[in-house]
């Protein structure tokens, strides 16, 4: 794809979309635990709740190395916004305030500090990235911030989890094992190469390939971490080669997977290409280009351009409340899956919405897909189950495969314990 291209559809993700609050980071400050956030005078009050309005917050990467993810966040703009058209929840509206951390967990901090003290948001859903969460988790935890839906598959979020925590992003663990054996067995890959992020994105996506691949009587033969700024990814491009792996399962943002399976494709070098659901939206084909042609990939989702039910309706919403900008793929699905359930939990929460409440609503979501308030639709993505223990709602994926540009079910869901 031309970098001209790849630019101006970049550009049209990081627009602001009605009904949105973009606002650039505050000056980073260290987390205070113990701060509290100002409030007004008077009877005590649920932070982000007032009459005729509900304050959620997030945060992403508007802009920087890893900005085609920011689609998660306008996909649930979107779905707010679809929310808000139809009456709101209990008649108050959604106010969606998200903001830009360029996927730098040092800018996440201060950005988060914000959203909870001055914008005082009733929860955070879906932020993005596994170091910036974890570098806000124990704010929130003492903060009792409700956090649905980290955008991260991260054990930290569910082993044993966090109290104001509920997920339903699968563990990159769990996903690594599952591409593993797979790979070990279906696609007859008796030796098998690891690009991954050198963070715990990528780590445990590492961990969980090693162990699916053993098990499957393989071999990890090349183990090659990348940085989320790299740009030259020459010299992992030439250990994966030297390894010579008959599958390549990859564990990093589009902008290095990217570049490591084109440099391989031009060398006429590249293995069978596995990866993360995190690079298995339809923008890959237009970064990569041929080369991702027979790429198989993970997801937790509905096929986007499918003709399901819950697909049709999403693509409906998105088409309305997007302003047509907004491209179908399953980065925008992720803001819908992270968005439907914690709407349908603070409806259920009833009027006097409250923090112990919407946990109270959350917990009560057993083998659930919908349907939801105003969303007729289930099966958008898998069953999910909470209780006061289980905050993981599910560690389900299934695999896809890319031909001929477009994306086509492979598997039905998968389990590590049921591959």
């Amino acid at each position: 794809m031309r970098r001209r291209d790849a630019a101006l559809l970049l550009g049209l993700l990081a627009l602001g979309l009605p009904g949105c609050k973009k606002r650039e980071p505050a000056a980073n400050k260290e987390l205070s635990v113990g701060s509290s956030a100002a409030t007004p005078s008077g009877a005590p009050r649920t932070p982000g709740v007032t009459n005729d309005k509900i304050k959620i917050g997030s945060w992403g990467p508007l802009s920087g190395p890893a900005a085609q993810w920011s689609a998660v966040l306008h996909g649930m703009n979107a779905y707010f916004s679809f929310i808000n058209d139809q009456g709101g929840v209990h008649g108050r509206k959604i106010e969606f305030v998200f903001r830009d951390d360029q996927y730098s967990p040092s800018k996440t901090p201060g950005i988060v500090r914000e959203l909870v003290e001055k914008e005082e948001v009733f929860a955070l859903i879906g932020g993005i990235g596994t170091a910036n969460g974890r570098a806000v988790a124990d704010y929130l935890e003492e903060k009792d911030v409700p956090f649905f839906t980290p955008a991260s598959g991260d054990r930290f979020w569910s082993d044993p989890g966090k109290k104001n925590v509920y997920t339903v992003f699968p563990r990159y663990v769990t996903e690594g094992e599952i591409l593993g054996r797979y790979a070990a067995t279906e696609l007859k890959a008796k030796k098998v190469g690891v690009l991954f992020q050198d963070d715990d994105f990528g780590k445990q996506g590492l961990e969980g390939v090693k162990k699916g691949v053993a098990a499957a009587g393989g071999q990890v033969v090349v183990e090659v971490s990348c940085q989320p700024v790299d740009t030259d990814l020459g010299g992992q491009v030439s250990q994966i080669v030297q390894g010579k792996p008959d599958a390549l399962i990859v564990f990093a943002a589009p902008k290095q997977a990217v570049t490591a399976v084109k440099m391989l494709d031009a060398q006429n070098k590249k293995p069978k290409i596995v990866t993360s659901f995190v690079l298995s939206d339809p923008i890959l084909f237009k970064l990569a280009g041929k080369a991702w042609e027979g790429t198989i990939a993970s997801t937790a989702g509905a096929l986007p351009a499918g003709e399901s039910e819950a697909a049709k309706q999403y693509r409906e919403i998105l088409q309305k409340y997007g302003a047509g900008k907004l491209p179908v793929g399953n980065f925008t699905l992720a803001g819908f899956q992270f968005a439907i359930p914690f709407v349908e939990a603070m409806h259920r929460a009833g009027r006097d919405l409250s923090r112990p409440k919407v946990y109270e609503a959350l917990q009560s979501l057993k083998d659930w897909s919908g349907p939801a308030l105003y969303w007729k639709s289930a099966d958008l993505g898998p069953k999910i189950t909470f209780s006061p223990t289980k905050r993981l709602g599910n560690d389900k994926v299934y695999l896809i495969v890319a031909k001929d540009g477009k994306w086509e079910k492979l598997t039905d869901w998968l389990s590590a314990d049921a591959n």
